[in-house]
């Protein structure tokens, strides 16, 4: 099992290393493989130079899909630079053979493309038309619109040349049905030029003249020029045949134009000739000779032997009806002479062309034996497919078996497991309970210990101001007024951080974050304590400007920065300094309040933020502590998903710091 699922991989893992163009997908595969047909021109050296060393890398890496891609790559250069069909054809027979290893599909249609194209070139277009089936057969699986498009192109092309005019037609109305799917413009505009041609061929003129012009629109709207050009020509030439000189003319001086703007030599040889055979018709003979040597000059430069040939004709005829026979002579003469070139050279090509078909055919014995090969590992792999399941079946039962004894062992296990689990829960529960109650002793110890200091303090106050009011001075009284308002003070202290951390206890507190500027709740506090600084002569500094924005409950983390800055106050002395400052680190905004107080020990800092070891201690002025404090501030800290903790040195002050998480986005 393992293995396959290795095979798989692996396979993928080829797929996606195919052609470099098609590494991005089909299109650019189909990209790829047009550029090759559209860059014809230029020497071969260096390219193929390139590429048989990348071969050889490949072939050292053992990357056999590399491998394939260079040989098809190799090949397309033989074909379209060199015109080598023999040698183009063994390159693409090496690829396929790598592809269909491999069962690369897409690749398997551009070596089919290919291939088609070295028979269409030699002149066998049934053997063409045989490989375009073939790529059209690979390509359904894969349900490629666009290169389903392409392959119908094509395939009329071939059907047309080998005289099919209704399949080839039917191609290309199908290519038509797509093309709101596929999107394709060139696509579209060539395959209504190329049903203008059937119609052509079966004198249809007016339905022919309507697809052209339908092309001519495609093309002029996606400023395809040559295309354009193309498309006037053809309908100059289906207005002379229905015998409108004048929409003929205007067409072909119109494609005249545009092929002189793209600077298509050959098309304004072309062009010219077809603008001259016009004026000639016409018989205005001294304009067709103008527009006659025009075209022979271009030809000429184009080395274009057909146009030379056209132009040689109509200069003849031209001359001879201005009564120059001299001249009609002497291009009569150099068109026979070059007539009797023309088809010496056909005769060659048509012979070589033979041999290459000859050679070629020979190959295509490799392409059977590959496709025997195919059809025998399609069996062997029917036939390991249902050994496979076989196994597979054979190993679900055993499974199935074990499975039930597994399931009997189980639900015996189970049973002990949901015995030995609510023992271990009731244990845990047991735990909590007594840990719940110690809490539960502690607090009621605070509230009974804490309480009772600032109310006896209250009755002995106000028992004195009822008793003694005539005996006691104003001074004295005053003083009694300042110590009963310390004492309701700490009291009111005490009963709001008692309120405030049973609230969080039972849940009733809604710590819902919210973004907000931490510095400026510092400096709310700061602002909000500066009084009660200021009464013990306390200078109260935050040092942190700019905003620091934050995500948390800012109510809860206010009440910390205001006990924090409290218990500061209270632990420095007269005269003394306390720091807020603001700083980033490790991804959070830490806020620390600094005093240059009494300090503490290690012992006193171990029982800080603990309920169960409270700890509360006098300050510098005797002020009474409710020693839940610090145990609210770790409280509300961690359900913001903070820290708190403190660095101190006996006599030389404490440093209280806390984290909160920053605002998404602001750092």
């Amino acid at each position: 099992m393992y293995r396959l699922l290795k095979i798989f991989l692996f396979t993928n893992f080829l797929l996606l290393a195919m052609l470099p163009a098609m590494a991005q997908g089909e299109q650019e595969a189909m990209m790829w493989y047009e550029g090759f047909f559209q860059g014809m021109k230029g020497r071969i050296e260096k390219p193929l130079a390139a590429r048989q060393a990348l071969l050889k890398q490949a072939i050292a890496e053992q990357n056999r899909a590399k491998e394939a891609t260079l040989l098809k790559e190799i090949g397309l250069l033989h074909l379209t630079r060199a015109q080598d069909y023999e040698q183009a054809m063994d390159y693409f027979i090496r690829s396929l053979a790598i592809e269909d290893s491999l069962n690369l599909k897409l690749n398997q249609i551009f070596s089919y493309l290919a291939i088609a194209r070295v028979f269409e070139e030699v002149g066998d277009f049934n053997k063409a038309e045989q490989f375009l089936t073939k790529a059209l057969e690979r390509n359904r699986p894969l349900n490629n619109t666009r290169l389903h498009v392409m392959i119908l192109n094509t395939l009329g092309r071939i059907r047309a040349a080998q005289g099919k005019r209704d399949e080839a037609l039917r191609d290309y109305e199908e290519v038509l049905q797509f093309k709101n799917e596929v999107d394709d413009p060139k696509a579209e505009a060539q395959a209504l030029f190329n049903m203008a041609h059937l119609y052509t061929q079966e004198t249809k003129y007016t339905e022919a003249l309507a697809k052209h012009k339908e092309s001519l629109v495609i093309s002029r709207s996606i400023h395809d020029r040559q295309t354009e050009a193309q498309s006037l020509r053809d309908i100059g030439e289906l207005y002379r045949l229905m015998k409108n000189d004048t929409k003929a003319l205007a067409n072909h001086v119109a494609a005249l134009e545009v092929r002189q703007a793209l600077k298509d030599k050959k098309g304004i040889a072309e062009s010219y000739n077809h603008v001259g055979a016009m004026y000639y018709q016409q018989k205005n003979y001294q304009r067709a000779v103008a527009n006659l040597q025009l075209a022979l000059a271009s030809a000429r430069d184009a080395q274009d032997q057909p146009q030379i040939l056209k132009s040689y004709e109509y200069l003849s005829a031209s001359y001879k009806e201005l009564d120059d026979y001299k001249k009609a002579w002497e291009y009569k003469d150099q068109q026979q002479l070059l007539h009797e070139f023309i088809e010496n050279d056909r005769n060659e090509h048509q012979l070589l062309e033979r041999q290459n078909r000859y050679e070629i055919e020979k190959q295509e014995s490799r392409i059977d034996q590959l496709e025997v090969l195919k059809v025998q590992r399609e069996k062997e792999f029917q036939t390991q497919k249902k050994l496979r399941n076989f196994l597979f079946l054979l190993v679900g039962l055993s499974v199935v078996v074990a499975a039930l004894v597994l399931y009997l062992y189980l639900v015996k296990r189970r049973s002990n497991k949901v015995l030995e689990a609510a023992h271990v829960m009731m244990h845990q529960q047991n735990q909590k309970l007594q840990e719940l109650n110690a809490t539960k002793d502690k607090f009621f110890s605070i509230i009974s210990h804490d309480l009772k200091g600032p109310l006896n303090s209250l009755t002995s106050f106000s028992g004195l101001l009822l008793n003694h009011t005539d005996s006691l001075s104003k001074e004295e009284i005053q003083m009694l007024a300042q110590d009963l308002d310390k004492s309701v003070k700490n009291l009111f202290a005490l009963l709001e951080n008692l309120l405030e951390w049973s609230r969080s206890q039972t849940g009733n507190i809604e710590f819902k974050p919210e973004p907000f500027d931490l510095g400026a709740v510092v400096e709310e506090n700061r602002a909000l304590l500066k009084a009660q600084a200021q009464a013990k002569h306390i200078t109260l500094v935050n040092d942190s400007a700019g905003t620091w924005p934050v995500h948390a409950h800012k109510n809860s983390i206010n009440t910390v920065v205001r006990n924090l800055i409290s218990n500061a106050i209270k632990f420095t002395p007269d005269g003394g300094q306390i720091t807020a400052h603001l700083k980033r680190d490790n991804g959070q905004v830490v806020v620390s309040i600094a005093d240059n107080g009494v300090g503490m020990s290690a012992e006193v800092m171990q029982k800080l933020f603990r309920i169960e070891a409270k700890h509360s201690t006098k300050g510098t002025a005797d002020e009474k502590g409710t020693g839940l404090g610090l145990i609210l501030c770790r409280e509300f800290v961690e359900k913001n998903g903070g820290k708190i903790w403190v660095e101190s040195e006996e006599g030389k002050g404490s440093v209280f710091s806390f984290s909160v998480p920053p605002e998404k986005g602001s750092w």
